[in-house]
């Protein structure tokens, strides 16, 4: 059985949020954080590290009790997310890594759980992007084979370029699931969700 661990990116500067950090920001009576995490926390991950940094005490503050649950503080979380992912992969203990955006409200348990299984499949393929309408989306999946080479990586926004580097070993699953791709950065993507819904 393929155990997958989720490594939550809470770190950012959030820097094109204006007024404030957009992980705590209200919708529909939680924060975007708690919205996000909610959905982690309910989908079939064996451990979920939660990776902390800018604003790391209120972001923690909001997290719930739940054995599978820890926090890791990224000390160097101005450098980018890489730095991030490499922080939750070092101390992750299942063969799959799930690189998960805390800014991402809007994906289900469910959500989570097709990707789990579509990885499971054999298909040759250790590397899983969901792919809506040809936009790549989140999160993106590493099995554990691909420790070095993340710790390895230079590139501080991510590890988009890894996937390039390892196309022939990802599967690019194509969804007609937006919720894949919809992310919060600005306060006009929280007043276009917010009112869409």
């Amino acid at each position: 059985m393929t155990n997958f661990s989720a490594i939550v990116l809470a770190a950012g500067l959030s820097s094109r949020m204006k007024g404030g950090h957009k992980l705590l920001m209200p919708m529909e009576g939680k924060t975007i954080f708690e919205r996000s995490l909610k959905s982690i926390t309910e989908a079939n991950f064996s451990e979920i590290i939660v990776v902390l940094g800018n604003e790391a005490e209120k972001i923690e503050n909001l997290i719930p009790k739940d054995n599978r649950l820890r926090t890791l503080m990224n000390p160097t979380f101005e450098q980018g997310m890489t730095s991030s992912i490499q922080v939750g992969v070092t101390e992750a203990t299942s063969d799959v890594y799930v690189i998960c955006l805390a800014d991402m409200p809007f994906l289900t348990a469910a959500d989570y759980n097709q990707l789990m299984n579509r990885f499971r499949e054999e298909n040759g393929k250790n590397i899983l992007v969901p792919l809506y309408i040809g936009q790549k989306g989140n999160p993106v999946f590493f099995a554990s084979d691909y420790q070095k080479e993340i710790l390895e990586h230079t590139d501080p926004n991510g590890c988009n370029q890894m996937v390039k580097l390892n196309s022939e070993k990802v599967d690019f699953f194509e969804t007609n699931n937006l919720r894949f791709t919809l992310d919060i950065d600005t306060q006009t993507d929280l007043d276009k969700f917010t009112n869409a819904e």
